[in-house]
């Protein structure tokens, strides 16, 4: 149960910056209207949510905590997990009107929370299948909802909402999470 809450705290909070932009009428919302073929894609995006975590979350996240020291696994797994989601927003949602430098940074600021809490999700539940699904969900609704910005905070807004995934995934997984913070605190 308490997984399924984690993996909805963070796909709540990961996904808040849509409504709320909606709210202030600085995005409009439409569903499905991508060209077919993204969602005929669907299970091939699901499939690579699920790949990207059991090598990133579980591969490497398990050989990162077995080699370096307590609490420098889930940041340098969560760094190492930007590189896909990344290269594939700017593949998917180019925004040819804005420079590329400040499209790849906006995105590396907004994936690395997104990829920590994943991080955090894997750690605190003990495996990194709810990890995939929270991927393959926020992937599948980045398809399904299409939204039209009407200014510039929207980027901000996402970004607040990444951090705010994170903190979120913490909240939820506190206790599963105690023992894990408890190793980092006993070595600082």
């Amino acid at each position: 149960m308490l997984p399924a809450l984690a993996v909805a705290a963070f796909l709540g909070a990961a996904l808040s910056h849509l409504p709320v932009a909606r709210a202030l009428r600085y995005a409009a919302i439409a569903f499905f209207t991508r060209p077919a073929s993204w969602h005929l894609a669907l299970p091939l995006v699901v499939l690579a949510a699920f790949l990207h975590e059991a090598l990133v979350r579980g591969a490497l996240y398990g050989a990162l905590r077995r080699r370096v020291p307590v609490g420098f696994g889930a940041p340098l797994a969560a760094l190492a997990g930007v590189v896909a989601p990344v290269a594939a927003r700017l593949w998917l949602f180019p925004f040819p009107a804005v420079p590329w430098p400040l499209v790849l940074g906006q995105a590396v600021v907004a994936e690395l929370p997104l990829s920590l809490a994943l991080c955090l999700l894997a750690l605190g539940t003990g495996r990194w299948l709810p990890s995939g699904f929270a991927l393959a969900l926020l992937w599948t609704a980045r398809i399904v909802v299409v939204p039209t910005f009407h200014g510039s905070p929207v980027p901000t807004l996402e970004i607040l909402a990444s951090l705010l995934a994170a903190v979120v995934v913490a909240l939820v997984l506190h206790g599963p999470l105690t023992p894990h913070r408890e190793a980092l605190e006993g070595l600082s």
